[in-house]
């Protein structure tokens, strides 16, 4: 067997480099542009499909087991989402979520970072006024007191609520009262 002459390993090292530059881009992309890419379709079918119902709210029926529009849904949870853009003006969320089962609010950044969540525990009964701004923002913010200022780390906005959804008919009705509720404007 011949010895590698120093041309063969400039070769090799030089198609090492060339494996390890790719790989290096495909895995900064990847984690990169895929969470964009996935929360940039979301926001658009929220969007899309929340603009026909009441006060921008995306309310989709209860998971079973054909649902598959978000992967393993909870057949045990009531979902309701909204698409926000806040580049131009603060979104203004309310909700009077009287409701004595567990339920959360958790707002998502564009490149899906969770960057507030609340729940029954730490909400509570009371009512729920935020006005969510872009932490850019060069639109006038007017603060009222009871409204809570919540920044966002971007201009665009996924907000996602989860309530815990009972098997009897009438908590499931107080359920979805309580759903109906939430307002994005």
């Amino acid at each position: 067997m011949n010895a590698p002459t120093p041309a063969n390993r400039k070769s090799l090292r030089g198609h090492l480099l060339a494996l390890l530059l790719v790989a290096v881009a495909a895995h900064a992309l990847t984690v990169w542009a895929l969470p964009r890419l996935i929360m940039a379709e979301v926001l658009r079918v929220t969007r899309n499909e929340g603009a026909t119902s009441s006060g921008a709210v995306l309310r989709p029926p209860p998971a079973d087991h054909t649902a598959r529009r978000i992967v393993m849904p909870s057949p045990d949870l009531l979902y309701a989402t909204c698409s926000l853009d806040l580049s131009e003006q603060a979104a203004k969320i309310s909700a009077d979520i009287d409701y004595p089962r567990y339920w959360s609010i958790a707002l998502y950044a564009d490149n899906s970072d969770n960057f507030m969540v609340r729940n029954d525990r730490e909400h509570g009964a009371r009512a729920l006024r935020w006005l969510i701004v872009a932490s850019d923002a060069s639109y006038p913010v007017a603060a009222a007191p009871d409204v809570e200022i919540i920044k966002a780390p971007g201009s665009r906005v996924l907000l996602l609520l989860r309530m815990l959804l009972p098997e009897d008919e009438a908590g499931r009705a107080a359920a979805e009262a309580a759903r109906k509720t939430l307002r994005c404007d």
